[in-house]
């Protein structure tokens, strides 16, 4: 999933980043925004999976030893989500989108579909 901890004494600010991962050529530096946080990678990846269906680029970073030691709670188990700043307000709209519900939609067709008969 490609959490990574930070340096000791470095903030999520001051990391560095490649611009290669948003830009065509590489040329621009990117900023990364956190759009949310999970408790446990499972979440995240989830999150990072629906963004980039959408084409949105995503990191995730997470405390290094949470992951070693497997802890899913408190400050250890926590991951940021970050897209590109440039698309955090599009990544905030499609995570605030409701999500289908297939199986009412189903259950809608049967019924219009029987009460035709």
């Amino acid at each position: 999933m490609g959490e990574t901890a930070l340096p000791k004494g470095q903030n999520l600010e001051d990391a560095p980043e490649r611009a290669s991962d948003t830009t065509p050529a590489g040329e621009q530096p990117v900023r990364w925004e956190v759009v949310a946080v999970t408790q446990g990678p499972a979440q995240a990846a989830i999150i990072r999976g629906h963004l980039e269906s959408e084409g949105i680029p995503t990191q995730a970073r997470g405390e290094a030893a949470g992951a070693v030691i497997g802890l899913t709670v408190g400050k250890l188990g926590e991951v940021k989500v970050l897209v590109p700043a440039s698309r955090l307000e599009q990544a905030v709209e499609i995570l605030e989108r409701p999500a289908p519900d297939d199986d009412e939609t189903a259950w809608q067709e049967t019924w219009d579909a029987d009460a035709q008969v």
